[in-house]
């Protein structure tokens, strides 16, 4: 149910076979580091009374098209990271006739994750659970071409109910590990110092705001990764944007679908309603 690292995986496929494999650097770190201070300042300040808690509500015209079905996703990547690339996704989608409790407890359902998102995750396991609290494992993979990327991250997820109407997730990784030769019998993750830096960090922020008739749920995506050579930005730039692009959209989709499902089958609920993709 969240664009955790599978996003970043997409970025490097073509290259990132025929790179020398690195950690990130401690400044790259520190550029990781402030970035995320900055979205956390500004996350605080949306939630608070008066701030524009959706990133929609930036223009009027985003809710209308969401409410006509659209799925609305774009880029807002910081420039000159030092030694690395930070990518900023925020996407959003309007589910009709439905209430914040519905949509919160199927985006809570970090068990059947792997149910609503095949074959984004090959795994998602609660490790603990605590009031709004929640730490997770997840495997993350994706295909292109001959290429496999596996990601293996412990997240931490905190869920801020602001109001009846409005509540905000935050999910951080605090462990990820680049798995090597993902589903061979030599897999193994790759030491520090030699990962292919496909994922270095990863942080996610949903917000849900109940109205309209219906929830809005937005979903932005934060991923630090190794940065793309100079020599191929021309080449790899567009497919980097295009590809998690079209990720994002897939994860919203079926995180509507699976409100929309799960509402119908609710013997408690007589609504009849069609999820469309």
């Amino acid at each position: 149910m969240k664009a955790i690292p599978a996003l970043a995986v997409l970025l490097l496929f073509l290259f990132g076979e025929y790179l020398e494999a690195a950690g990130p650097q401690q400044e790259t770190l520190r550029a990781w580091d402030e970035y995320i201070r900055i979205v956390n300042l500004r996350v605080a300040k949306n939630a608070s009374v008066g701030g524009h808690f959706l990133w929609i509500d930036e223009s009027q015209d985003m809710a209308r098209l969401l409410q006509k079905n659209e799925v609305l996703v774009t880029n807002r990547d910081p420039q000159n990271i030092p030694q690395g690339m930070i990518h900023d996704w925020v996407g959003a989608v309007f589910v009709p006739y439905v209430t914040l409790d519905q949509v919160l407890k199927v985006v809570g359902s970090y068990d059947r994750c792997t149910e609503f998102s095949k074959p984004l995750f090959s795994r998602c396991t609660i490790l603990s659970r605590g009031g709004d609290q929640v730490e997770l494992n997840v495997v993350a993979i994706q295909k292109v071409f001959s290429v496999t990327a596996a990601v293996e991250a412990e997240q931490q997820v905190q869920v801020v109910k602001l109001s009846p109407k409005r509540a905000y997730i935050t999910s951080n990784a605090i462990q990820v590990k680049e798995i090597a030769d993902y589903g061979r019998p030599t897999e193994h993750p790759f030491s520090e110092n030699r990962r292919p830096g496909f994922v270095w960090r990863e942080a996610t922020v949903q917000r849900l705001e109940e109205r309209d008739g219906g929830v809005y749920l937005e979903l932005e995506t934060i991923i630090l990764s190794r940065d793309i050579p100079v020599g191929l930005r021309w080449l790899i730039k567009p497919l980097a944007d295009e590809l998690p692009r079209r990720l994002m959209l897939d994860v919203l989709n079926d995180t509507r679908t699976a409100v929309l499902r799960d509402v119908q089958l609710s013997p408690s609920h007589g609504l009849s309603l069609t999820a469309s993709r």
